[in-house]
């Protein structure tokens, strides 16, 4: 059965209410990930049940079960997987053996940052003025909306793929997680080109930059100065860091360049993020501190070593501990989490090809292609499951803080796009 670009979009077009209701829906489910725990179980029912009406066959597991996975180098250890809190894969089966395709995307969101949403509350989805707003609306359940109805309206069509095509929820991406991803990979779920559904403002990406997580801690002495003794606070020393930190970032940023990164705003960028002057579960009485932290973010372009960096990053601060303000401290430094790499994909690569074909016919003008400016679980799908891999997504605004929105509009778009993607790719 032939089916035309102009049907699907009809399709989409009739289907829209429908479309943004069930996406409503998903946003509406409190998926936090709060590390080390994670609360995607009940989306990911919801998700398997959507699955199983539509005819795919779902697989569901636990990322930390799945053999050899705990010794993987990739592994990220000191995360926990509850009951309930499982990868899903749903699988539709090609007739023969043509191209497969794999549409993913993570069922966690960021923490939904308190009270302080003024459009609505985080898991009360609602339509305003063309944007859907929720937690999690564009990081990224609407861009996983998009794919399910990609596959829900090719089935309700008659499409008969060739290749597989397998739809998939991860859990534990946020927070420099990964193990979801890693955990579909070598459970074998993987396909002769991936797309990822994070937000790219509807710019095709076949590259996305790698972080570096650490803390910087200013060690010293606790107590109370009097009677003229005076006892070097760390907070200060913190002050001097950070200067020293923002000096640093701007030479990181001007000595590192990447074509596929040169539109403005996508310039490496480094974030302190948190700082402290006690210890977990420490009791602290008013006075000198004996230490400061400061928890921070590096970014990377594609190609980037991770010993290389490591290397001239502590050479920096071997220096700057000779430095007056910071010589009463000893400074400290520990990598965290893991090195979230980066990844890029050829650009003249079939599948990137045919991705950029599938959007310019449902758009009517070819995609920017070019590099997502942060990071994600990209090179687990590139250098782990061998897979070429792009990254198409909606627009929106607001990621990780309240009011968070995405664009109905680029759902509706997407929709199309994943869906005639479908059709020439794993016919």
């Amino acid at each position: 059965m032939v089916i035309t670009r102009s049907r699907i979009l009809k399709e989409v077009s009739s289907k829209k209410e429908e479309i943004i209701e069930w996406a409503k829906t998903l946003i509406g489910f409190p998926s936090e990930n709060r590390p080390p725990d994670g609360d995607e179980g009940e989306a990911q029912q919801f998700l398997k049940q959507e699955c199983l009406k539509i005819g795919l066959d779902v697989d569901m597991f636990y990322p930390d079960r799945v053999p050899e996975i705990t010794s993987h180098p990739w592994w990220l250890c000191g995360r926990k997987y509850k009951e309930g809190r499982q990868n899903l894969v749903g699988t539709w089966k090609g007739s023969s053996k043509g191209r497969s395709l794999l549409f993913s995307g993570h069922m966690d969101v960021a923490p939904s940052a308190g009270g302080k949403w003024k459009i609505t509350g985080p898991y009360s989805p609602k339509v305003e003025k063309g944007r859907l707003y929720g937690r999690g609306s564009a990081d990224l359940k609407g861009g996983m909306a998009a794919m399910f109805w990609a596959l829900k309206i090719l089935k309700e069509l008659g499409f008969e793929p060739s290749g597989d095509i397998i739809f998939e929820s991860v859990v534990d991406e946020e927070f420099a997680g990964g193990n979801g991803a890693l955990a579909s990979r070598l459970k074998g779920h993987n396909a002769d080109l991936a797309i990822l559904c994070e937000p790219t403002r509807m710019q095709l990406c076949t590259a996305c930059i790698g972080a570096f997580l650490g803390e910087i801690t200013l060690k010293g002495r606790s107590g109370m100065p009097y009677m003229g003794f005076d006892i070097p606070n760390p907070i200060y020393g913190a002050a001097k860091v950070i200067e020293m930190f923002k000096k640093w970032g701007q030479d990181w940023t001007r000595s590192n360049q990447h074509p596929l990164f040169d539109e403005k705003g996508k310039e490496l960028k480094i974030l302190l993020w948190d700082i402290e002057t006690k210890e977990p579960g420490e009791f602290t009485q008013m006075g000198t501190p004996a230490l400061a932290r400061l928890s921070w973010i590096v970014w990377c372009y594609p190609g980037t070593d991770q010993d290389d960096f490591r290397k001239e990053f502590l050479r920096f601060w071997s220096a700057k501990q000779k430095d007056a303000e910071l010589r009463p401290f000893k400074l400290e430094h520990r990598f965290t989490y893991h090195y979230v790499r980066p990844w890029q994909t050829d650009v003249n690569d079939r599948g990137v090809i045919a991705a950029v074909d599938s959007f310019a016919r449902c758009q009517g003008r070819p995609p920017v292609v070019g590099g997502a400016p942060f990071s994600c679980d990209m090179a687990i799908y590139g250098e782990v499951g061998k897979m070429p891999t792009v990254i198409l997504g909606p627009r929106g605004g607001e990621l990780h803080a309240p009011d968070e929105w995405v664009l109905i509009e680029d759902i509706l778009s997407l929709v199309g796009v994943f869906a005639d993607l479908s059709i020439n790719w794993a016919s």
